[in-house]
């Protein structure tokens, strides 16, 4: 009999710690985040000094533990999604994954907190401003908090090109004519990385060469614009550009397979467009040679307005993405205690000062909008700086990837190969001899972008 009541007092045990699904674990009084790889331990170091200070301050200690882990950002949302209930209360997603959050009822809650909502409307550019909200039921909410940033620049030879010849161009063209080399390299045909053409404005008005879901609308979608028509036009020019044997092209062109690093390293290009995520193999590729600015701008030409109504000598500044990353959090139910702390975590983390401790420690490049002007460091003259500096003035220039909270925005935009054909237009002058041709092929890549497929 006391045998018997061992075991019925064993297996009680058992159950009320699978039912409380933490009990032993004590899952509901954790609250877990998942940031990139790279920056685990700093944002680890980071909570446990908030709950030091709160445990500090109050009469009662914090009622969490918080634990920081590790989750490629790319993935995040994905993984979320596979199995909400056991993801993370708050989780880093780059911004075009809003659309897939919250799509249907929404696996992510809105942010509630005033002074968190001040925060994110205060310390932000305003092209940050729409994409951490969307709609569900009819109702717009905010549902990203943006804590980090990226755009693309131009890494360069600085044996090769001064800080006027990087300003257009045509003067990157012209030395690397001169010195049989090619002008720029870019990371992929995909449509973020060769976007510079694309996402193009006109110097004058800052009117766009594409519009690509405007006002998150699928309909507002224009590429061929006579705008967009001549800018693909000057784009044929410096894409095709090559020596007469065909073996030496002096414009732009597609990383290779040898790679970005052994392409500067060999001097076959003397600069490329890309991101942060660059700088280690271009600095290693270059060293002291490394120079940044910000893309360069061009002038439509006589040949590039052809067949438009745009005039010759127009002015461009070269386009960029201008995206954030942000935080999210897990939908949780109305009133929940666990919500305000979560919250309460996310305006910290956010904060210009755990930004800038960021910056300083890991170059996170900073969504904090004075970041360039506040930041002590930003006046040091490292190449971290100078690339924080150069991405934050390409904002000025560039625009949220266009996913609005629609999903297939982002897929749309991607699929059925529209980058390809860019890319076709710009390479292929046998293909895309006119400009009637250049046009039809970007009104293919316009009616995939509206409807995710093409025309039959």
């Amino acid at each position: 009999m006391n045998k018997f009541k061992s075991i019925l007092v064993l297996f009680i045990a058992m159950l009320i710690c699978l039912g409380s699904f933490t009990g032993c674990g004590k899952k509901d009084d954790i609250i877990r985040i998942w940031v990139g790889a790279e920056v685990r331990e700093f944002y680890q170091r980071q909570v446990d000094s908030w709950v030091a200070n709160y445990n500090s301050t109050n009469e009662k200690p914090f009622p969490y533990t918080v634990i920081v882990d590790q989750v490629d950002t790319g993935a995040a949302a994905a993984r979320f999604l596979d199995d909400t209930d056991s993801g993370a209360d708050m989780f880093t997603v780059a911004h075009d994954n809003l659309g897939r959050l919250i799509a249907g009822a929404s696996a992510i809650g809105p942010i509630t907190n005033p002074r968190l909502l001040a925060q994110i409307t205060n310390d932000n550019p305003d092209i940050f401003h729409d994409i951490v909200k969307g709609s569900v039921g009819g109702v717009e909410y905010t549902f990203g908090v943006p804590y980090a940033s990226q755009a693309l620049v131009l890494y360069y030879n600085k044996d090769y090109l001064s800080e006027d010849d990087v300003k257009t161009w045509e003067s990157v063209w012209a030395r690397a004519r001169a010195v049989g080399k090619q002008s720029v390299i870019i990371n992929g045909d995909d449509g973020y990385n060769n976007s510079f053409l694309v996402l193009a404005t006109r110097v004058s008005d800052g009117m766009q060469a594409a519009d690509i879901y405007e006002n998150k609308q699928f309909e507002n979608c224009n590429f061929t614009s006579d705008l967009a028509v001549a800018t693909m036009q000057w784009g044929q020019r410096f894409f095709t550009d090559a020596s007469p044997d065909g073996r030496t092209f002096y414009g732009a062109r597609r990383v290779g397979d040898s790679g970005v690093d052994v392409e500067l390293a060999n001097e076959h290009a003397i600069s490329m467009i890309g991101g942060f995520w660059n700088l280690p193999a271009v600095r290693a590729a270059l060293g002291s040679k490394l120079g940044i600015t910000v893309l360069p701008t061009f002038t439509l030409t006589a040949d590039d307005v052809r067949g438009t109504n745009i005039a010759a000598g127009t002015e461009m500044y070269s386009g960029t993405f201008a995206d954030a990353q942000m935080f999210v959090m897990k939908k949780f139910p109305q009133g929940s205690e666990k919500a305000d702390y979560v919250q309460e975590l996310m305006m910290y983390l956010s904060s210009k000062e755990v930004q800038e401790r960021a910056f300083n420690e890991t170059t996170r490049i900073p969504s904090y909008k004075n970041a360039t002007n506040e930041f002590a460091k930003m006046r040091e003259d490292t190449i971290e700086v100078l690339l924080v500096r150069t991405q934050i003035e390409m904002f000025e220039r560039g625009r949220p990837q266009p996913f609005g909270p629609n999903a297939r925005m982002n897929n749309w935009y991607y699929s059925q190969g529209a980058p390809g054909i860019v890319l076709d237009i710009l390479t292929d002058k046998a293909a895309y001899a006119t400009t009637t041709q250049i046009r039809n092929g970007m009104a293919i890549v316009e009616h995939i972008w509206r409807t995710g497929r093409r025309p039959e």
